[in-house]
């Protein structure tokens, strides 16, 4: 192939481009939807219930409290860079990956290590009937905002997207209902924690649904 057609086979090849802007910091993004997550789910669950008296002063009197409270945050932030993080195609996500997958083994593992040693002492004080309804009416709203806000970069692998959007939404009620239910493992691992694993599917099913309207290469190089 000489220079000549070279040039004219990348002149036809970028005649019908869109130029496209440059997508913005990933940490700010992912940051503005975790804050606006937390506002919405801690406005929407005090207008429920109160939150449980003396759950913001264990912070400080039981450190295993604030490590639960603590790898549940950190839980929800990894992933939800890691959702973040998918919309822009290249990026090598695997270390994060392993580290978001470590924290929330660790998050189930300190719960479940709670049933024997608990954090605090196990109580009914502050249960809410339909917590596990909550769980969801907190989680799928800020899981399609986020959603569309990914989708307009380019996400490669949009169910991986939903998944890792998923869980990050999830997490936030669970962390929440630390605070505004009762304080019993047992029921943390199976009222509060166990929803993020649908609301995990709801978010590959978002991800199924989105990629549909992904652009395939050939329809690119039409």
């Amino acid at each position: 192939m000489t220079d000549r057609d070279r040039l004219a086979l990348i002149q036809s090849l970028s005649k019908n481009l869109n130029p496209i802007k440059k997508p913005g910091n990933i940490l700010i993004a992912s940051g503005i939807w975790l804050l606006v997550s937390w506002l919405y789910v801690i406005f929407a669950a005090i207008q429920i219930g109160p939150i449980r008296v003396g759950a913001l002063q264990a912070l400080t009197q039981s450190s295993h409290f604030a490590l639960e409270s603590t790898t549940g945050l950190m839980v929800s932030g990894l992933f939800c860079l890691l959702a973040f993080r998918e919309s822009i195609p290249g990026r090598d996500n695997d270390q994060i990956m392993w580290l978001a997958i470590l924290v929330a083994a660790v998050w189930v593992g300190i719960h479940i290590i709670g049933i024997i040693t608990p954090a605090l002492e196990p109580s009914m004080e502050g249960k809410r009937a339909h917590c596990v309804m909550e769980a969801f009416f907190y989680s799928i709203p800020p899981l399609l905002l986020g959603y569309s806000w990914i989708f307009r970069r380019y996400p490669l692998n949009t169910i991986r997207t939903g998944v890792y959007l998923g869980i990050s939404a999830g997490a936030i009620p669970a962390l929440l209902m630390q605070f505004a239910c009762m304080y019993k493992p047992m029921h943390i691992l199976s009222h509060h924690i166990a929803p993020i694993m649908v609301i995990t599917l709801i978010g590959a099913l978002t991800g199924v649904l989105f990629s549909k309207k992904t652009p395939s290469p050939s329809t690119l190089s039409e």
